[in-house]
């Protein structure tokens, strides 16, 4: 998944929660404006990501998966859980 924003969110204050399980992936996060250095970090299977306050609009997304990387899934591959709160509370 390319660079994106979750940014179709009523209000921003809640913050975006990540659960990774299988495959480890390569994540990559940015500013909140497209271009300019990124930072990468694996995630590997039972990593929690949050991003709130300051990277809450931070450009994000996977640059790979890792195959082979974990033995959770039968035939291997990787699951994202992303819960964020989509109208105002």
């Amino acid at each position: 998944m390319g660079l994106h924003r979750d940014a179709d969110e009523e209000d921003f204050a809640a913050p975006v929660l990540s659960i990774s399980l299988g495959d480890t992936a390569v994540f990559r996060i940015g500013g909140p404006e497209r271009g300019g250095k990124t930072e990468t970090l694996k995630l590997r299977s039972g990593d929690v990501l949050v991003m709130g306050g300051a990277s809450r609009l931070c450009h994000h997304g996977i640059d790979r998966v890792l195959s082979g990387t974990s033995s959770l899934l039968k035939d291997g591959g990787r699951i994202n859980l992303t819960l964020r709160r989509v109208t105002k509370p």
